[in-house]
């Protein structure tokens, strides 16, 4: 097993490169912090903090790492924060596609029996057995594209808060900032894929008037939307309920196959003179029509069919959450504050970012191809690389026995000036 110390040590590399990039232009500490968390969560891939401590293999006691990492999680300025993700977008703006497909999420993190968190708010706990059950937690609002060569989902904003926090005005309001910061990211034309929670006039206002028309949205309808059909003023299931899908299509799940039918009409919305495409798909559930708006042209079935598909991938984005959930512990970690989960939440996208990252160059680096043979997975189809990636990386880390204070840069102290007695 001798060529274990060589893929640590190319692993180590890799991670700590990609960290250096991120952690551009830091201070020394918080430099220091940066490589210190991010490699903790891909040795030990938990957001405890005492896993994360263990992780880096110091000689100092262990209550003392978990202090330092503590007091650095709270003392972590926003503007370095921000200059943390602007270098992480900067360093992967290599793996986002010409024409982004941007995918919009809100979500939740459940602290069922959490009574003294800053700010703890009550959720809809989606995850819940029960319909409509609601729990102590916080929302998150998440923005992410789908890399270049492998679609993966790969997150560039991402933000836990409260509605009881000083300043906070609304959801919706906290979900057009989301997409303001990634639009500074990417100047070019995107387009942005939400599910049924964003079926609201105030994002209708920002793309078709605030924005003019700059950027292309899909977004899936409620059965409340009122639309202009052929000059009138209808239900969009009324709509859905008198069309039939002419267009064959067939869907790929890893479920299986399934075979969808699709129609697509001219409508308005009732405030706004854009012509906009409805498109309903028929035969993915015994439920009804899956209902589409878009402001992009549909001119054939090839058009209708990319739309469909887009939205598609907008699942994407949800698995990349239940994974950060399920894989790393995210609902349990143990922070008081609301500034040190965002602090915490960012480093740990900017992880699974690199994750996507390699994932993008699964058949085209070595290093990626002997992470994902040591995986050891069952499953061999590759519509999600995450878990191999991560599983892999845990894999040969494991087989370390020291931290990364050896691979760190070491400034030069300089000449000992203190005097001395000459005898």
């Amino acid at each position: 097993m001798s060529y274990f110390t060589t893929d640590v040590f190319e692993t180590k590399r890799e991670i700590l490169s990609f960290v250096d990039k991120v952690a551009s232009g830091l201070s020394r500490p918080v430099y220091k912090f940066i490589h210190d968390m991010i490699y903790g969560l891909a040795k030990n891939q938990s957001c405890h903090l005492s896993d994360i401590a263990r992780a880096l293999d110091e000689k100092t006691k262990l209550i003392n790492v978990i202090d330092r990492l503590s007091a650095n999680l709270a003392s972590l300025s926003e503007t370095d924060l921000e200059q943390i993700m602007d270098n992480f977008r900067s360093t992967i703006e290599n793996y986002i596609p010409d024409e982004p497909l941007v995918n919009l999420d809100n979500s939740e993190i459940v602290k069922r029996y959490a009574r003294k968190l800053e700010d703890l708010d009550m959720v809809l706990d989606a995850s819940s057995v029960r319909s409509g059950d609601i729990q102590p937690g916080y929302h998150i609002c998440e923005g992410s594209v789908v890399t270049k060569e492998e679609s993966q989902p790969l997150s560039l904003y991402t933000k836990v808060y409260s509605t009881k926090s000083e300043g906070f005005k609304s959801m919706n309001d906290e979900m057009l900032k989301c997409i303001k910061s990634i639009k500074k990211f990417l100047k070019r034309r995107c387009t942005f894929v939400m599910d049924r929670g964003f079926d609201a006039d105030v994002f209708y206002h920002y793309f078709l008037k605030e924005n003019e028309g700059k950027d292309d949205f899909i977004v899936r309808l409620t059965g409340r939307r009122t639309l202009l059909f052929k000059g009138k003023s209808r239900k969009v299931e009324e709509v859905a309920a008198q069309r039939k899908g002419k267009i064959r299509m067939n869907m790929y799940f890893r479920e299986g196959d399934k075979e969808a039918y699709v129609s697509h009409t001219r409508v308005k919305l009732p405030k706004y003179k854009d012509e906009l495409t409805l498109v309903l798909v028929y035969g993915l559930s015994e439920e009804k029509a899956m209902m589409l708006l878009t402001n992009k042209k549909v001119k054939d079935k090839r058009d209708v069919h990319q739309v469909v598909r887009r939205y598609i991938k907008r699942w994407r984005i949800e698995e990349g959450f239940r994974f950060k959930k399920t894989e790393y512990g995210f609902e349990k970690m143990l922070l008081r504050k609301l500034h040190s989960m965002n602090v915490l939440n960012t480093l740990l996208m900017i992880h699974l970012g690199h994750i996507s990252v390699l994932a993008d160059k699964v058949n085209k680096k070595l290093l990626v191809i002997k992470i994902v043979e040591r995986s050891k997975s069952l499953r061999m189809d590759n519509s999600l690389w995450f878990y191999k990636i991560k599983s892999g990386i845990h894999e040969i880390l494991k087989f370390s026995q020291k931290g990364i204070k050896e691979h760190m840069r070491i400034r030069s102290k300089g000449k000992y000036k203190q005097l001395r007695l000459s005898i």
